[in-house]
C-alpha cells in the first residue's frame, strides 16, 4: 500500500463522525441536489493544502512558523485559544462517534458510552507509546475499510443516474440549506487537521522545492478520495432516506441507515456500512489524536520562542509537551462519552472546526503573495487567489444569510 501517502492518511484525519452526519443528513434532507457543495468543498481544500505544502517547500517552515514571523503576534496567541477549544471539541466529537459505531455494530449490545471509552483508552495508549511509522502502518488498513465499504454501499444504493449528475453540476442552495451547504464545504474532509500535512511531509523527507509536482499529485488523490466518499454518504443517505421519504433526525441516523441499506441490498449492505463507518471514525480518532498535539506542541514552542532544534525535538511524538497535550485531548474526551444528545456535540464541533477555513484562507493570500521565497517556487496564481478570495466571500454570505434567517424565525 505505498500509493497511501501523507495526503489520504491527513485527509482521512479529517473525515470523521461529523463529516458521515452531515453528509448523511443532506442526503436525507435534500437527495442529491447538495453533492456539488461536497465536490466544492474538496477542491477548495485541495487549494488550501497546495498552497500550505508550497509554502512550506518555498521557505523551510510550516504554516505556523509563517504565521509566528510574519504576522501579529497576538494571532498566535489567539490561535492557541482555538486550538484548545477545538482539540476539546473534536475529541468529544470523535469519541462520540466511535460510540455510536460500536454501539450500530453490536445492535446496542455495547451502549455508545461504554464504546466511546474503550476507542478513546485504546487511541490514547496506542498513540502515546507509538512511533510515526507504526502510526501510518495502523492508518493504511483503516483507510483501505473506510473507503471500499462506504463506497460499496453507494454502488449497491445507487440510482436516478440524471439527478446525480444535476446535483454535481449545478449548484443550488435549497431553502433553509445554507447551514448543510457551509457544513459540507467546510466539514468534510478536515478543517485544523489540514495543518498536519506540513509535519507528514516533513516526516516524509518531503523538505525541497523540487518535490511540488509529486505532493500535488499526493494531495490529488488525496481530495479525489475525500470527493468520492462525501458523495457515496450522501448518495445512500439519498437512495435510504430521502427517496424513501424517510425523515431522519439525526441521533439515529447512522443505526437508520444501517437497517435501510439492509433492507435495500441484503443483510451483507447493513454490516458493510456499519464496518466502514467505525472505520471512518477511529481512522479520523488515531489521526486527529496522532497530529493535533503536534501542532499543540509547534505552538507553544513557538510562543516560547525555542531555538529550531529545540522546536524540532518538542514536536515529536516522543516528546513531554506533545504528549501533556495528547493527555489533555484525552481526558477532555471523557466526559462526552456520556453526553445523552451525541448529535449536539458533533454539530458543535462541525461549527467550531469551519471557522479555521476562512482564516487559513485570508493568511495564504497574505503569506503566499506579499511575503519574500528564497526559492524558485512562484507565488500564487491568480487562479488560486480567486479560489481563495472565494472561500472567504462564500462563508461570509452563506453565514450571514443562515445568521439573519435565525434572528427572523
Amino acid at each position: 500500500m505505498g500509493w497511501l501517502g501523507p495526503g489520504l492518511i491527513m485527509a482521512a484525519s479529517g473525515i470523521g463522525a461529523s463529516d458521515v452526519l452531515t453528509a448523511t443528513i443532506g442526503g436525507a434532507t435534500y437527495g442529491p441536489q447538495l453533492l456539488w457543495a461536497v465536490v466544492l468543498g474538496a477542491f477548495f481544500k485541495f487549494v488550501l493544502s497546495e498552497g500550505m505544502a508550497r509554502w512550506q517547500l518555498a521557505t523551510g517552515t510550516t504554516m505556523l512558523e509563517g504565521w509566528a514571523r510574519h504576522l501579529p503576534r497576538w494571532i498566535l496567541f489567539a490561535f492557541a485559544a482555538y486550538v484548545v477549544l477545538w482539540a476539546v471539541a473534536v475529541s468529544g466529537a470523535l469519541i462520540t462517534g466511535c460510540g455510536l459505531a460500536v454501539e450500530n455494530l453490536t445492535g446496542g449490545a455495547v451502549p455508545h458510552s461504554w464504546g466511546a471509552l474503550a476507542h478513546a483508552a485504546v487511541a490514547f495508549a496506542f498513540i502515546f507509546g507509538a512511533r510515526t511509522r507504526g502510526f501510518e502502518r495502523a492508518m493504511k488498513p483503516l483507510i483501505v475499510v473506510m473507503f471500499v465499504g462506504i463506497v460499496t454501499c453507494a454502488a449497491f444504493a445507487f440510482g436516478e443516474p440524471v439527478a446525480v449528475l444535476k446535483g454535481l453540476a449545478w449548484p443550488t442552495i435549497p431553502t433553509g440549506g445554507g447551514a448543510y451547504v457551509l457544513s459540507a464545504i467546510g466539514g468534510i474532509g478536515g478543517s485544523l487537521t489540514l495543518l498536519s500535512y506540513n509535519y507528514l511531509l516533513r516526516d516524509e523527507g518531503k523538505i525541497s522545492p523540487g518535490e511540488l509536482p509529486a505532493v500535488r499529485r499526493d494531495l490529488g488523490l488525496a481530495y479525489v478520495f475525500t470527493a468520492v466518499f462525501g458523495i457515496s454518504v450522501m448518495l445512500i443517505a439519498s437512495r435510504a432516506f430521502h427517496a424513501a421519504g424517510v425523515t431522519v433526525t439525526g441521533d439515529d441516523a447512522v443505526s437508520r441507515m444501517a437497517a435501510q441499506l439492509g433492507e435495500l441490498i441484503g443483510p451483507a449492505g447493513k454490516w458493510i456500512y456499519a464496518v466502514g463507518f467505525w472505520a471512518a471514525v477511529v481512522a479520523s480518532l488515531f489521526g486527529v489524536w496522532q497530529s493535533v498535539p503536534g501542532i499543540a506542541a509547534d505552538c507553544y514552542s513557538l510562543l516560547r520562542r525555542m531555538p529550531v532544534a529545540e522546536r524540532d525535538t518538542t514536536v515529536q511524538m516522543h516528546s513531554p509537551v506533545y504528549r501533556v497535550a495528547l493527555v489533555f485531548m484525552a481526558l477532555a474526551s471523557v466526559p462526552f462519552a456520556f453526553t445523552e444528545r451525541p448529535l449536539f456535540v458533533i454539530v458543535a464541533f462541525t461549527v467550531i472546526g469551519s471557522l479555521f477555513i476562512p482564516f487559513l484562507a485570508a493568511t495564504l493570500l497574505y503569506l503566499n503573495n506579499r511575503v519574500p521565497w528564497p526559492s524558485a517556487i512562484r507565488h500564487n496564481h491568480a487562479v488560486t487567489n480567486a479560489v481563495l478570495i472565494l472561500v472567504l466571500l462564500l462563508f461570509l454570505i452563506v453565514g450571514g444569510w443562515e445568521i439573519s434567517a435565525l434572528l427572523t424565525r
